[in-house]
């Protein structure tokens, strides 16, 4: 081997070995189709902007009574769009969100239309997705709300 073609493969080599992988294509694969929320955590310490800490847990055992909803329903698409559909106790949609979605690293990122990121860790096991991360659950403006969602594949 030339000394060139030597130092061409050590190039390639530190390349491969400290470029950061972007995107994580089998955790990509594994969250398109179709997703129900199963539980819910969010610990919100400001709750409307106040010095108390609220903490919502919601699981499929109490989740109706909890939230006065049907669990959510996700799609994540092959294209990297998604849908939520958010039903009523009586099956009726109430509310549709939608955007764009990828995955760098173990992150999922979700565009929503209106200019919303959501930053999700997540992992899948089983058909069973965990996503954990910062966001602004209770609508007071800042994102410090620690969210930590299970949602199960149909």
């Amino acid at each position: 081997m030339s000394a060139l073609n030597g130092l061409v493969l050590a190039i390639l080599f530190v390349l491969a070995c400290c470029t950061p992988k972007e995107t994580n294509s089998a955790l990509a694969d594994d969250l398109v189709g179709e997703w129900r929320n199963v539980y819910l955590q969010v610990t919100m310490p400001t709750v409307s902007n106040s010095d108390s800490t609220a903490t919502t847990l919601c699981d499929s055992a109490n989740w109706e009574a909890m939230l006065h909803i049907k669990p959510i329903h996700t799609f994540f698409n092959k294209d990297g769009t998604y849908r939520s559909e958010y039903y009523t106790l009586n099956d009726s949609l109430f509310r549709k969100s939608a955007g764009t979605w990828h995955v760098s690293n173990d992150t999922l990122v979700m565009n929503e239309s209106g200019g919303v990121t959501y930053k999700l860790r997540t992992t899948i096991k089983n058909g069973l997705a965990e996503f954990e991360g910062m966001l602004d659950f209770d609508e007071d403006g800042k994102a410090d709300d620690h969210y930590v969602g299970r949602q199960r594949k149909h």
